[in-house]
């Protein structure tokens, strides 16, 4: 749910996707690329805006939602001391299971409330400083009464690790500086965030019966009780950006510590790391700019780790832009990864998690060439090719035998492993053309293969997402208040069992009946938007117009029971693939002041 936490969009100025790898200025969390969410700064005069917004589902089955939230931003003392204050409140009704006698995991969401609140205060002594201090609460609450989360535990059977009701707590605290020098400008920032699970308990063994005793091999374990899951998180970034000749430099620092505890766990688990970066975009010629970047990273479990990156941007000609790069990424594994104990519980309750302290960073050398085209007169288009290879990728193994461990039961449990050497590769097109000065056609299509290329998961897919993605879309600009739109998605299939054939059990019986196909689905919306007034804008949406069912399901026999499988998502100890709402409709009013 860290999508959940996100600040409201009124408190948002923008949002940057940067894709790629960009582990030179950005370490080890940016192995995919980085979204980059730009708050709004605090206003040399008061204005704000509330929102509200509601979604009704055709489908009574599925639940509605409503959401509220609030902005405002304005100085308290004028050209010092500015404040900011933001807040959301999101509802979401009950659904209907998507098969009714259906039990466990389910893919419609569960009821759930979320709100967050937060502020930031600007302090601006001179024109050359300016500080600031942020603060966050956020809060989510999701019902399990009805096990779709996981099954809750039974005192008199088994004791599975879910209660009735998961909550996810953060609490955030920001200071930061800016400066603004003749050579440059200087930005810093500390944050400290605390984040804590509620809901979960200590599973007990597939036998049951086990409620109150203490878990094989740690006596301070207690089966059944509140499982504790806080996360601590320090965080200081600087860096410096300085125009110089034909040069924009940029040099900074990172420092980050963490620290998790889980009840499942004998320890509380510690890591720490710091990095400097420096990256220069060097402007060759007027048509001609070459960014060079490094980051060197230390980590406390890993030692030291150089990142390179180069990219070239050549505009040939007005309407042509070519460019292209390298550039080396690096992922260190995560806190309990690296735990020789215990260090979770999946399935439900019924698979234990083991850490591994023989993990290695994951690596990878990507490269990208791309290409855009703009004829001047409202036709644009680009096409970017990328193919990254993975060195140590990291994945999960399932029912991996552990024996003769210190304080480890003998068993099989699910670990993160090094999978040698994987590689993606595929391509974006995308292109836009202005029809009239009032209708618009956008298009984009994605090509994305992926396979681990040795060790023992050879010849299976890295990630299991469909290889073929298209979208359009038609815009009729009616007004300069109102406009409308009307967009399509494309999603090809992909596999029900990503990492290779079952081979026993009920996934045996489904994957023997059903197949290992997971259905392609295409959607449509329409959208519409209108000014009502200076202050006040509404906005409209019908979700899925063609109200595709997602809830299609095949049937096949185990034991002796008819099972479901739905077509379109595989549910068990994880979830797979899509189950979208029906038809729905979406109305938004906001007053801006």
């Amino acid at each position: 749910t860290p999508t959940s936490f996100m600040p409201p969009l009124s408190a948002i100025e923008r949002i940057e996707v940067i894709r790629g790898p960009m582990s030179t200025l950005y370490g080890s969390d940016a192995m995919g690329g980085v979204i980059n969410i730009i708050t709004r700064r605090v206003a040399d005069e008061w204005s704000g805006s509330v929102a509200v917004d509601t979604t009704f589902q055709e489908d009574r089955d599925a639940g509605n939602s409503q959401n509220l939230t609030l902005y405002t931003s304005g100085p308290l003392v004028e050209d010092r001391l500015g404040l900011q204050l933001r807040g959301r409140l999101f509802d979401r009704d009950a659904s209907e299971r998507m098969i009714e006698d259906g039990t466990g995991r389910d893919p419609r969401p569960p009821e759930a409330r979320i709100y967050s609140i937060g502020g930031r205060l600007n302090y601006t002594p001179d024109d050359t400083h300016e500080l600031w201090l942020d603060l966050e609460r956020a809060r989510q609450v999701y019902s399990n009464d009805d096990d779709r989360l996981g099954v809750q535990d039974d005192p008199a059977g088994r004791i599975r690790g879910y209660s009735d009701e998961l909550r996810f707590n953060r609490d955030q605290i920001a200071i930061g500086h800016t400066g603004h020098f003749t050579a440059g400008t200087l930005e810093s920032s500390v944050t400290h965030s605390e984040t804590e699970t509620l809901g979960r308990t200590i599973p007990g063994s597939n036998a049951g019966g086990d409620m109150g005793q203490p878990y094989p091999g740690y006596p301070d374990m207690i089966i059944g009780s509140p499982r504790e899951l806080e996360n601590t998180n320090l965080v200081f970034d600087t860096k410096f950006v300085m125009p110089l000749g034909d040069h924009m430099a940029t040099i900074g620092a990172q420092y980050q510590d963490a620290e998790l505890t889980d009840g499942l766990a004998s320890e509380k688990f510690e890591q720490s790391s710091w990095a400097l970066f420096l990256e220069d975009e060097w402007w060759l010629r007027d048509d001609l700019a070459l960014t060079l970047g490094g980051r060197y990273e230390d980590h406390d479990a890993f030692g030291g780790h150089f990142s390179p990156r180069g990219y070239l941007v050549w505009n040939t000609t007005d309407q042509w832009t070519l460019k292209g790069g390298v550039s080396r990424g690096y992922r260190t594994p995560s806190l309990n990864d690296l735990h020789p104990g215990i260090n979770g519980v999946t399935g439900q309750g019924e698979t234990l998690t083991i850490g591994n302290p023989d993990l290695k960073p994951e690596k990878s050398t990507n490269y990208e060439l791309g290409a855009s085209y703009d004829n001047q007169q409202g036709f644009t288009s680009s096409a970017t090719l990328f193919y990254n290879e993975f060195d140590d990728k990291i994945v999960t193994a399932e029912d991996v035998s552990i024996s003769g461990r210190s304080g480890v039961p003998d068993g099989l449990y699910n670990q993160e492993i090094n999978a040698d050497k994987a590689r993606t590769q595929g391509i974006e097109l995308s292109a836009r053309i202005e029809l009239t000065p009032s209708w618009y056609l956008t298009g984009g299509y994605t090509y994305t293969d992926t396979e681990i290329t040795s060790g023992e998961s050879e010849g299976l897919q890295l990630t299991n997402a469909p290889k073929h993605k298209l979208t359009a879309g038609l815009t009729w600009q009616i007004n300069d208040r109102w406009s409308t739109s009307l967009d399509g998605e494309y999603y090809s299939s992909r596999e029900r069992f990503p990492g290779g054939a079952p081979t026993s059990g009920e996934s045996l019986a489904l994957y023997e009946q059903v197949g290992n196909k997971l259905d392609g689905y295409e959607l449509f919306h329409l959208r519409s938007s209108y000014q009502l007034s200076e202050n006040v804008r509404l906005t409209g949406a019908i979700y899925n117009l063609f109200d595709k069912d997602f809830a299609d399901y095949d049937t096949y026999e185990y034991n002796g029971q008819t099972e479901y499988a739905y077509r379109y998502t595989q549910t068990g100890r994880s979830t797979d693939g899509v189950a979208l709402d029906g038809r729905s409709f979406w109305l938004s009013a906001t007053y801006e002041f």
